[in-house]
């Protein structure tokens, strides 16, 4: 008579005495990081409900604000007394809040399409007008450049200005005038023969690249191969197998007359046959300890290749983890903006981002109350050009106005 308890009476009993075995070390760590992650999502999903429910609001109401900001500027756009650099850096605002809010998750039933179509319909419409005034002079520049290019091209006045609008426009006119299959010189292909050593030299790289990348790949699949043809002899020719045959047979949904039973059992065969496919020792295992009272002792050959099954377990339940806390979901952007170490640290997070959000909208709508004229908002753009100028200036700038680049 054994004395000695296996592997799943241990387990069963959810005993927190020190593991006898590697496999029930590597048990206990599995069930700590599965109640780790479900705590974190319960933990983040909590959250996130506070947000909705206190600081969502605000978001949305600076959402509103911003759009309408956005359509008040954008009339300015055509006015003439505006510099080349005031109509560029007001151009550049709106452009910058476009991209907030469209990349914004929480502006709520925003209409981004037409607030899009008022910014567009005026920059157009600065766009033409300057088209129109272009003179002569400078149009004729323009026509010979492109004649270099393209010997016998014939453009009116009219249609250099349509380019100059819409420069895929010229595309049209080429192909009209036969010049359709013109192409450009590829500049890494070459008919010089002192190039041509350089370009083999190229291919022989990419090729070898190739051969690298195919023989890791290789590599890998082999071990795959191999990986998975040993975990398919530890379910056909083990206990794992009579485990699973044992559980499908009392999990049968066509042998339960009870509807509601039915649909559960349903619910369990397929996630029986989900670890069975994907060679899940953990699940298997679990859904037994569930359903069986009995035990198994597992030979040597069973619990060495269970041993690499519950680590792949550990790293699947890390991998997790990372992604719960690492994600650009809206959870878990909430969850990094404004998780706290306590529930004062997380309200005085949600209070001050409210403020901050708050402020803004103040901002906008005394912005919106005085910034009515021309010369009000070149003095608003004068600001934010000198505020520019003397930012300071980021390394790769530096750099590239040192050597001219």
């Amino acid at each position: 008579m054994k004395t000695n308890t296996t592997f799943l009476q241990n387990v069963k009993q959810q005993t927190t005495a020190k593991p006898s075995s590697e496999l029930e070390r590597l048990w206990q760590r599995i069930e700590k990081h599965t109640k780790r992650n479900a705590n974190f999502d319960t933990k983040k999903q909590g959250l996130f409900i506070q947000f909705i429910e206190q600081v969502e609001p605000h978001e949305q109401h600076q959402a509103q604000m911003i759009a309408q900001q956005i359509c008040h500027l954008s009339q300015f756009i055509p006015r003439k007394s505006l510099t080349d650099e005031q109509r560029n850096e007001l151009v550049d605002w709106i452009n910058a809040d476009l991209d907030y809010l469209a990349s914004h998750p929480f502006t709520g039933h925003l209409d981004m399409e037409t607030i899009s179509h008022t910014f567009k319909f005026h920059l157009g419409k600065h766009n033409q007008e300057a088209v129109n005034d272009i003179p002569s002079s400078e149009l004729n520049v323009f026509r010979t450049m492109l004649q270099q290019d393209f010997p016998g091209l014939e453009l009116t006045d009219e249609q250099l200005k349509e380019i100059t609008l819409d420069p895929q426009l010229l595309y049209k006119h080429l192909d009209e005038q036969g010049f359709g299959d013109t192409q450009e010189p590829d500049s890494e292909s070459t008919d010089d023969p002192f190039n041509a050593g350089d370009a083999q030299s190229d291919d022989d790289e990419d090729w070898d690249d190739f051969f690298d990348q195919f023989e890791r790949f290789d590599r890998d699949e082999i071990k795959q191969q191999r990986t998975d043809a040993k975990l398919e002899k530890l379910f056909k020719s083990s206990q794992l197998n009579k485990m699973y045959k044992r559980l499908a047979s009392k999990l049968h949904p066509d042998k339960e007359p009870d509807p509601t039973k039915k649909a559960q059992k349903h619910a369990l065969m397929q996630q029986l046959s989900e670890a069975r496919k994907a060679k899940d020792g953990f699940t298997l295992l679990q859904l037994y300890i569930t359903h069986f009272d009995d035990d198994v002792d597992f030979d040597e050959e069973t619990k060495a290749n269970l041993v690499p099954l519950l680590q792949n377990k550990i790293a699947e339940l890390n991998a997790l983890h990372r992604r719960q806390k690492e994600g650009n979901d809206e959870h878990t952007l909430v969850w990094r903006k404004f998780n706290g170490r306590s529930k004062a640290q997380i309200k005085e997070n949600f209070a001050d981002h409210i403020a901050a959000l708050n402020n803004e909208c103040d901002e906008i709508t005394e912005r919106l109350s005085y910034c009515t004229t021309v010369k009000v908002l070149k003095e608003e753009l004068n600001d934010r050009i000198l505020d520019k100028r003397h930012m300071p200036m980021s390394l790769e700038a530096a750099f590239e106005s040192m050597f001219n680049l």
